[in-house]
């Protein structure tokens, strides 16, 4: 949840003459049941014109998998018609590619276990870069150029001042990667579904299937955003929801198109699923001899980049350690990390330790304390040889012994954040403690949180996908998601 939804809705509704309550959103679903009449082991079964007789079933095949899709027209119990979907190939017919915020992955890949969703191949995990926020982990999913800034008030390094995008943004600007989209909410319609995230998702699926219908390109690619709402307001009961919402969704297109169509489904990052309390990010800094403001013109001087309600914040300084010293000693603040010379440090209450790189290849050094628990990451490293003598390790070979670790793909992924994955990068990047997060104040009055994100870990971090392609063998990172899954997607060619 990256959006700043008092300025959306007092600025960017208001200011356009369009009513708080967002009458376009109205909360209208799609026609097509939203959950089965019945659901057995390997059998899910419709009344899709709700005239209390089914007709229509999905059946599973000869392996186990719901693969059959059967059409009783004359409703007597006998099925007409029967389609099977993996007879399609994926290159042959669309290709559909929802984009989902805030859906993590182990409820996820646990609620399609329960429910049988076979029509999909086994969920697999993806790790998105960092900081885990949405405009910077679609931007490298979708292999769009860096955004300027993590957030639309960021500083600009450059220029030394803040720059503000937020109403270029409300009358229509988009970014890069949501230039490569089929569908997504307006800008202020986003900040409204903070507001009213129920009835925004039902309004967003009805229209994920009018853009796929609409589309003339064989690949469709769409962006739900309220599902960060659903999840942030809502907690867990919110992304059972969203799942209720999928599962309808999928059936509803796959019954339209006779299962003439893949789809697939990847989210951004996971959410902790902890109802926690603001820190006061700038008060706190002051506290410690520094002066927040909006410029870089003492040694004193921070710039805090504050946006949403996150587990996240990026600060602009001249002096990094000494801020990461500061934040670091105080308990609600988990994590820091600065650039020093050619390598990153990552600092906790504990001490420090550094991520360095090489050709391709990263080391880990311990410098105070081994503040990612790597040590028996780096004795597997060493076992199967993938150490060489100095202690690097391939990028690949790094992903493969963390993506399962509390700190996953860690070397790949802070080195990253400080080296182009946003233009004007911040000095420091913090992460909050369990159950305390960052952001504007004002943003407490529109809502409660009960789940953040943007943190470091695998909680926060660990998102989802699903695919009706048979094309993704293992866990991926998210600039790995569209080559791997749809083999033509040209980052380059715009939607018709």
């Amino acid at each position: 949840m990256t959006r700043r939804i008092p300025t959306l809705v007092t600025a960017g509704i208001a200011a356009m003459g369009l009513p708080i309550g967002g009458c376009v959103l109205s909360g209208k679903g799609l026609d097509f049941p939203k959950s089965p009449t019945l659901r057995a082991p390997g059998h899910l079964a419709y009344d899709v014109d709700s005239n209390g007789a089914v007709d229509f079933h999905i059946r599973a095949d000869e392996l186990g998998r719901l693969d059959l899709l059967c059409y009783d027209d004359d409703e007597d119990g006998v099925d007409d018609r029967v389609f099977r979907l993996h007879e399609y190939p994926p290159e042959r017919v669309p290709h559909l590619i929802i984009l989902l915020d805030s859906v993590p992955f182990e409820p996820a890949a646990a609620r399609a276990a329960a429910s049988e969703w076979t029509w999909f191949d086994e969920p697999r995990k993806v790790i998105p870069p960092f900081p885990t926020m949405s405009g910077l982990i679609f931007t490298q999913l979708l292999h769009a150029p860096p955004l300027g800034g993590a957030i639309n008030q960021y500083y600009d390094r450059a220029s030394g001042r803040r720059q503000d995008r937020i109403m270029a943004r409300a009358n229509g600007d988009k970014n890069p990667w949501e230039r490569r989209l089929h569908y997504r909410l307006k800008y202020w319609e986003n900040g409204l579904s903070f507001l009213r995230p129920r009835a925004c998702f039902q309004t967003e699926l009805a229209r994920v299937r009018l853009a796929l219908n609409d589309s003339p390109d064989r690949v469709t690619i769409v962006y739900v955003a309220s599902t960060a709402g659903m999840v942030s307001k809502h907690g867990m009961d919110g992304l059972n929801e969203v799942l209720d919402g999928l599962e309808q969704l999928c059936i509803n297109i796959l019954h339209e198109r006779r299962g003439a169509i893949k789809i697939s489904v990847v989210a951004d990052h996971g959410h902790n699923f902890i109802a926690g309390s603001r820190i006061d990010l700038p008060a706190l800094l002051k506290s410690r001899g520094f002066s927040p403001g909006d410029r870089l013109l003492d040694d004193a001087d921070v710039v805090v980049e504050l946006d949403g309600l996150l587990n996240y914040a990026g600060i602009h300084t001249r002096q990094p350690a000494r801020v990461a010293d500061a934040l670091c000693a105080v308990p609600e603040i988990n994590m820091a990390m600065y650039q020093e010379g050619e390598r990153v440090i990552i600092q906790t209450s504990a001490g420090r330790a550094c991520i360095e790189h090489r050709s391709g290849s990263f080391r880990y050094v311990p410098l105070d304390a081994d503040v990612l628990d790597y040590e028996l990451v780096i004795d597997r490293l060493r076992a199967t040889g993938s150490l060489d003598p100095e202690g690097y390790a391939s990028d690949r070979d790094w992903f493969d012994a963390t993506v399962d670790h509390r700190w996953p793909d860690a070397p790949r992924r802070v080195w990253d954040a400080f080296h182009g994955a946003i233009v004007s990068t911040p000095d420091v990047m913090v992460t909050t403690a369990p159950g305390f997060f960052v952001g504007l104040s004002s943003m407490e009055r529109y809502i409660t949180m009960l789940s953040t994100h943007g943190g470091f870990d695998q909680i926060d971090s660990a998102a989802v996908l699903f695919t009706m392609t048979g094309r993704a063998p293992g866990p991926l990172r998210s600039s790995d998601v569209l080559p791997t899954i749809e083999p033509t997607f040209d980052p380059d060619r715009k939607p018709r």
